[in-house]
């Protein structure tokens, strides 16, 4: 149920004009959420230029022409109203692992900072996941956003997963 506050956001699908600021969106978000989680060298070293905004712009691209090539997967962003920033994006899809615990997989949710606590991110989940049994990962330490998806009915599993790039484990979370 959307928020006072998060009436102040437009929720819809990407379109190729948002690439490049999602690519930037993505590297701020990460240097915020993951300070003191992750390698400060690594965070420091995100560029939101170049490689990156190719990237988004080939992630963003089959949402933006009706395409059933998204094989189930749903992407949407938020921008302040009226025809703001983007502030947030949130994906999901079919399940991405070998032996999943739920069919459906809430990818990724990244919302600026200084937006926390508007009810955008609850409204980009309602809108990506709905609510449907799902799970997704979490980065270890990182309480908030174990806290935000619990009230979101995800609950820790025990299950874990070790990125060697990152060197960092993830959570498993998991919404029946």
């Amino acid at each position: 149920m959307p928020t006072d506050r998060s009436l102040a956001y437009d929720v819809r699908p990407p379109s190729i004009a948002d690439a490049a600021e999602l690519a930037r969106l993505h590297v701020r978000v990460w240097q915020e959420a993951y300070r003191g989680l992750l390698s400060q060298d690594y965070l420091d070293a995100m560029e939101p230029s170049g490689r990156r905004e190719e990237v988004w712009r080939a992630r963003v691209e089959p949402f933006t022409m009706g395409s059933p090539a998204t094989d189930g997967q749903v992407l949407q962003v938020a921008a302040e109203r009226p025809g703001g920033a983007v502030v947030g994006f949130c994906q999901s899809g079919p399940a991405r692992d070998d032996d999943p615990p739920q069919p459906y997989q809430l990818w990724a949710l990244n919302v600026l900072a200084a937006h926390h606590g508007s009810g955008v991110a609850q409204r980009l989940v309602a809108a990506t996941v709905g609510d449907r049994p799902a799970y997704l990962w979490v980065l270890t330490g990182n309480e908030r956003a174990i806290a935000f998806y619990r009230k979101l009915g995800f609950e820790l599993d025990g299950a874990t997963l070790h990125d060697e790039r990152l060197d960092c484990v993830d959570l498993r979370m998991v919404r029946a």
